[in-house]
């Protein structure tokens, strides 16, 4: 089988070239579109593998030409872009598959065999995980030749695992590829499947953890283990192959090393003329093109931090690209500066083995507004980049405006979540002599901190004043800043601060929902969605006891009348055992006389909210209870 690669990344180019030759495939390599085209219209190929950004032609314009001209061959589009819209258009452009950098080769290498199956009718071949089988013809699975009989969903589950088996599924994912919205699902429910599944494998001689917990990331299956005297008979093929790939991924990253630290003192050379004075187009398209083919080459060798910074650096001049000319703030062109320099450290780091996830998690964000420029500003953005925070500094209230939608009217919050900040940092110091603003800038500040307090209420929002007395903490307060920093502060001081807070946000807050009206329970969990908690709601509280230690929630919410048990029981069954002394429980009733909250309030409850209820002023609420009860555990 014939395949030709079209990418300028040396470096991938020398590894992907090397694992397809000794999977017998003949391998062309060329580094642009023109020349690309030309190969495939003088040679006959089996595969065309194409990178997105390229010289001259790039990837999706190729595709389509050549779909124009009626070649037929299949094509893989193998990019660091990774957003829908970027998948959408590579398929209709005509690409077959399309694979995210950076990717797990063996899974790259099974899609690639995919593609070239020729036979339509080919046989599907048996899954096989060590002693584990399934074949999808009879739909039957089997363990060291034991029939084992699982559910529909359970086999799905299995299946899922086997095709990908690296691969690491969150109960999100899974809930996303294998359930229906109709179904009403929580993650309690994948993991109850998955414990069935467990034990179902396990009785038929299987280790209880052949599907093994990722803890914080999702679910996978356990790597096939070397005995400690291995023999012929027993030698573990896939770690062998692993170890082979890893030291080939290594010598290849020395073999190209020098081509990715030439890239990176470009990227040096521009940044430094960005401190200076504006670039031109063409320096920001060619920065843009080395930060994107850079992000592919580390993230392919494993060098993920390297991989995070240079998705920085490219959104960073995309950004620029979307204003009528190319310019950058000075904090902007400090940051960038900033992120450069701290990429160049990432290369001396080991190429690694990296397992892509489903869904990973992003890095925290922090945003920062600064108007003047304060030196002590740029300094924790440098140690915010370092220590792994996603840091913005913005120079103006009008482009922070924009930037958090606060301009402009919302169609759905939703479509925006993913790229608001975790923190807004404000800073209403005016200089290091005289640190207090004009009246006129201080009041855009404040108004800009009511803003966002109002639109994005999950926003934490941190202010640096040199007035922190309590008239203005109070006037701060109200308008919806959570932190108050009197200045002067040392950066490092408010770095720990922002890593304490962005730390409450590593994941969503888990709250379980209480209440035997099952129409009126969905409508609740729709309107709290925007606030990215994870909900698990019941409607059987005699269910309560048994799901809650499974979900161990953050926080629950109890409507007071239900059959067999009530809400106020299920409050005095938590508040009687000691691990659940400080849980918050919030109350969510019909009920609004004060009888009955202070009944409520005697067993323990936190809050009582009266039905109906209106999402945002919801969200607070459960938002305040779970920092403050954050507050409390956290030690001093």
């Amino acid at each position: 089988m014939r395949v030709l690669l079209v990418d300028d990344d040396n470096a991938l180019a020398s590894l992907l070239t090397s694992q397809l030759a000794a999977h017998n495939y003949i391998v062309d390599h060329v580094a642009d579109g023109e020349t690309g085209w030309a190969y495939a219209s003088t040679f006959d190929y089996d595969l065309v593998v194409l990178d997105w950004m390229l010289p001259q032609l790039s990837g999706v314009h190729l595709c389509q030409r050549l779909r124009r001209q009626g070649c037929g061959v299949p094509i893989l589009l193998l990019t660091v872009k990774n957003e829908q819209r970027n998948k959408i258009e590579g398929l209709e452009a005509g690409a077959d598959d399309y694979v995210v950098k950076p990717f797990d080769m063996d899974e790259l290498l099974a899609r690639i065999r995919v593609l070239l199956r020729r036979t339509p009718h080919e046989t599907e071949p048996v899954l096989i995980w060590g002693n584990l089988q399934l074949d999808p013809i009879s739909t039957q699975v089997h363990y060291s030749g034991q029939l084992v009989t699982l559910t529909a969903k359970e086999y799905s589950l299995l299946e899922l695992f086997l095709r990908s088996p690296h691969q690491v599924y969150s109960a999100t994912v899974l809930l996303g590829k294998l359930w229906s919205s109709q179904e009403f699902p929580s993650e309690a429910t994948v993991r109850s499947h998955l414990r069935r599944l467990r034990q179902k494998l396990s009785q038929a001689g299987a280790a209880p953890d052949l599907i093994e917990t990722v803890h914080g990331l999702g679910y996978r299956l356990k790597s096939l283990v070397i005995d400690a005297a291995p023999t012929a008979a027993n030698t573990d093929v896939p770690d062998q192959r692993a170890a082979r790939y890893l030291e080939g991924l290594t010598q290849a990253w020395k073999a190209h090393k020098g081509e990715s630290l030439a890239r990176w003192q470009t990227l040096l050379e521009i940044s430094q003329t960005l401190q200076m004075k504006e670039l031109s187009e063409q320096q920001r398209t060619q920065a843009m093109q080395i930060a994107h083919s850079l992000a592919g080459t580390l993230g392919t060798f494993g060098l993920m931090e390297g991989y995070r910074l240079s998705l920085q650096v490219e959104q960073l001049l995309l950004r620029s690209g979307d204003r009528s000319r190319v310019s950058f703030s000075t904090a902007e062109a400090a940051q960038f500066h900033t992120i450069v320099t701290t990429l160049g450290h990432t290369l001396d780091e080991a190429p690694r083995l990296v397992c892509p996830v489903d869904n990973p998690p992003n890095a925290p964000k922090a945003m920062m507004i600064d108007v003047n420029g304060m030196s002590y500003v740029q300094q924790l953005m440098a140690m915010g980049i370092a220590q792994g925070i996603e840091m913005s500094v913005i120079a103006s209230v009008e482009a922070a405006s924009h930037s958090l939608w606060l301009d402009r009217p919302l169609k759905t919050a939703s479509e925006f979540l993913t790229s608001l900040p975790d923190m807004v940092l404000v800073n209403l110091v005016a200089g290091e002599t005289n640190p207090v603003l004009d009246e006129p800038i201080l009041q855009k500040l404040l108004y800009f901190i009511q803003q966002v307090s109002e639109r994005w209420p999950q926003i934490k929002i941190t202010v640096i004043t040199p007035q922190a007395d309590f008239g203005n903490r109070l006037d701060l307060v109200r308008r919806g800043g959570v932190l108050i920093l009197e200045y002067p502060v040392v950066p490092a001081k408010v770095l720990e601060i922002m890593c304490r807070m962005l730390e409450l946000n590593a994941r969503p807050s888990k709250i379980m929902i209480v209440d035997d009206d099952a129409h009126y329970l969905k409508q609740v969990v729709q309107l709290l969605h925007p606030w990215n908690f994870e909900i698990t709601p019941l409607t059987n509280p005699q269910r309560f006891w048994t799901l809650f230690n499974q979900v161990l929630p953050d926080l629950v919410v109890f409507d007071v009348e239900m059959p067999q048990i009530n809400g106020f029981e299920l409050a005095r069954v938590l508040r009687s055992h000691t691990k659940w002394q400080h849980l918050p429980i919030v109350f969510l009733s019909v009920h609004g006389d004060a009888a009955k909250q202070e009944q409520a309030f005697a067993i323990g409850a936190d809050d009582y909210i009266t039905k109906p209820v209106h999402g945002k002023a919801f969200a607070t609420r459960l938002l305040n209870r779970l920092n403050q009860t954050a507050d409390i555990r956290r030690p001093a």
